[in-house]
């Protein structure tokens, strides 16, 4: 029933809601019971995507969904409350080539970003918390890669996104909510190789430091994996460095409950490994192996007692789920949530 990376997102009570599209092209989603607890069957919401899912959560706890539909426009649908049922698909217009990403603004309104037929990102932003959309705005550039989008600690969002160089750029808010700072170029060499996850190659992950310094995270041409972190919160980058490895996927990154960041990669092998930050800003530990025969980008959640969750499709043709036993510790291995595979 799979066919692209999953997306997973927090319900208002902390229950997480992982989402996929279908071969039948629907959107289909597992919920958990509860907080921490296990899943129910698979619930679809219909619809025809061209893309992997996007969600973000409303200010007032309603999650929403967004996808590129088959006519090349974005498509979006929410839950009627908090953690319940889900409206109709309506489409907010467009002409998309790559999957959306989704993002909130300081005062918990919703932006989604997406690149154009044109090359160019642009983005649809909420008026104020779970209010409609304004029209589109495009902020320029000429991208390759699927749009990723992180919190600065001052509220102010920073959308990263691969160049026509395969230099990482990004643009920032220049206060929260408000307009936007110019393209800045982070150099390095990112990989052009197709992602089985993804529509563009190469999307890369941005995760937030516990001192709110933003790391951001790409697959190179060398096929290791790379980092570059900000020296200050909100202010310019490092610089690139390697932290080794050989990957087949794009990458996926999160905050464990104390702060430490946490990246995960699928190998050469097809098995996932993961690379963990030895405390909250510290430098990160060796590589560990998760095993599995795994076909898709990761995409991680965290539970409300704070234990990551790993999602990925596997070679068997459904999703699969790796949750760590304790906060911040290890993980107890893969199990399967079901679903075929195209």
């Amino acid at each position: 029933m799979l066919s692209t990376t999953p997306a997973v997102a927090s319900n208002s009570d902390g229950s997480l809601q992982v989402f996929v599209r279908g071969t039948d092209i629907a959107l289909h989603f597992r919920k958990q019971n509860g907080p921490n607890a296990p899943f129910a069957d698979w619930t679809s919401l219909a619809g025809g995507l061209a893309s992997a899912p996007a969600v973000g959560r409303n200010a007032d706890g309603r999650l929403e969904a967004f996808v590129r539909g088959t006519d090349g426009a974005l498509h979006h649908k929410f839950q009627t409350t908090a953690g319940g049922g889900w409206s109709g698909w309506s489409s907010l217009g467009g002409g998309l080539t790559s999957a959306p990403a989704v993002a909130s603004n300081a005062d918990g309104s919703l932006q989604v970003f997406v690149r154009g037929t044109d090359g160019a990102l642009h983005f649809r932003k909420q008026n104020g918390p779970n209010a409609p959309f304004a029209n589109w705005t495009s902020l320029g550039g000429f991208i390759t890669s699927v749009p990723v989008v992180g919190h600065n600690a001052n509220g102010c969002l920073q959308v990263f996104a691969r160049g026509t160089d395969a230099a990482l750029h990004c643009r920032q808010q220049g206060a929260p909510g408000g307009d936007w700072n110019n393209w800045v170029s982070l150099g390095g060499a990112l990989t052009d190789q197709p992602d089985l996850g993804g529509v563009l190659p190469s999307e890369p992950a941005v995760g937030r430091n516990a001192d709110g310094r933003l790391e951001a995270f790409v697959r190179g041409t060398d096929g290791a994996l790379h980092h570059n972190v900000q020296t200050t919160a909100g202010g310019g980058f490092s610089g690139w460095s390697s932290l080794g490895g050989g990957l087949t996927s794009g990458v996926a990154v999160a905050s464990n409950a104390d702060g430490s960041l946490q990246v995960f990669v699928r190998d050469t092998g097809f098995g996932f490994h993961f690379r963990k930050q030895n405390g909250p800003n510290a430098p990160f530990a060796d590589w560990t192996n998760l095993g599995g025969q795994l076909t898709s980008t990761p995409a991680v959640g965290r539970n409300a007692d704070g234990r990551l969750v790993v999602f990925a499709s596997g070679a068997d043709g459904a999703l699969h789920h790796n949750v760590q036993t304790t906060a911040g510790g290890g993980f107890g291995g893969w199990s399967s949530l079901g679903g075929e595979l195209t």
